[in-house]
């Protein structure tokens, strides 16, 4: 039996393969991209500033 998608699935935002592994990413996990951008934010400051 063919599997037919529900309304209230989604598509994967990324989904990659390679060989025997799949990385599937079904939502973005914006904790984890508030974090990074604030790190990436202080380090790029203090490496602007210290010049």
């Amino acid at each position: 039996m063919p599997h037919t998608p529900r309304p209230n699935d989604t598509q994967p935002i990324v989904d990659v393969r390679l060989g025997g592994l799949r990385l599937t990413i079904q939502r973005l996990p914006y904790p984890l991209l508030a974090l990074l951008s604030g790190i990436a934010t202080s380090v790029g400051t203090s490496i602007w500033f210290s010049r």
